[in-house]
């Protein structure tokens, strides 16, 4: 079962203005390059990819540990991961995942639950749009090399997820 939401506070891609895309030909999925957290979410990304300066969280969907499915940007507009065709024709999924907690190295992290997920995502995308899509799921060829996080952005990430949670469960 598909489960969509939006995400638990209001991101920056509600505040900016995002160009309209003028065909989807295709999905275009990805790792986040974090490790499989429950406790990171599209409000978390939009923070790190505001930092990078995007306008928010780059995604249109993010599919967390869980298999939910959080609804970040508008499907019909253009995405902001990347800097070529596929940002303005394709619908872009994040996955959480793609790192090893203890070696910060790529890693193979997608659930059942995920790819549960994702099929049900991908086909209900095809179904709402009348349109057969490409999907460019190539969560195993990018390895952190090119996202490396230092030390400093890992603990900064740790920190900000332990103050999400203790705010979330009223324990500071």
């Amino acid at each position: 079962m598909l489960n969509i939401k939006r995400a638990d506070t209001y991101l920056r891609t509600s505040l900016f203005a995002t160009l309209p895309r003028e065909k989807t030909t295709g999905l275009f999925v990805r790792y986040t390059h974090h490790p499989p957290d429950p406790r990171i979410d599209a409000t978390i990304i939009d923070v790190e990819h505001a930092k990078t300066g995007r306008f928010g969280i780059g995604w249109h969907f993010l599919v967390l540990v869980d298999g939910t499915v959080e609804l970040c940007r508008h499907p019909l507009t253009c995405g902001a991961v990347g800097r070529d065709n596929f940002t303005r024709s394709h619908i872009q999924i994040g996955v959480v995942g793609g790192r090893d907690r203890e070696t910060g190295k790529f890693s193979e992290t997608l659930t059942d639950t995920q790819r549960e997920a994702l099929e049900a995502l991908y086909q209900k995308l095809a179904d709402t749009l009348g349109v057969p899509l490409e999907i460019d799921e190539s969560l195993e060829k990018f390895t952190t090399v090119q996202h490396d996080q230092d030390e400093a952005a890992e603990a900064e990430l740790e920190e900000r997820l332990d103050r999400n949670e203790a705010m979330t469960t009223g324990v500071y």
